[in-house]
């Protein structure tokens, strides 16, 4: 893969010099806090299907 082409399907996302000093900044207690806020975040969007196929990814079964 090239620079000019992008991979499909999947996701991305760009963090800032200033979002990364600001978490760098944090106390490893508030950055425990901070990944701890993001997983129960992210549990709380999933749908029953979501979470079939993460279960079977973590027994190393596909997902289809």
């Amino acid at each position: 893969m090239n620079g000019d082409t992008k991979p499909e399907g999947g996701f991305d996302y760009w963090v800032s010099d200033e979002q990364l000093a600001a978490f760098a900044r944090l106390s490893m207690i508030e950055r425990l806090r901070w990944v701890e806020d993001a997983r129960l975040f992210t549990l709380a969007g999933q749908t029953p299907e979501t979470r079939e196929r993460m279960a079977r990814l973590r027994r190393g079964e596909t997902i289809v």
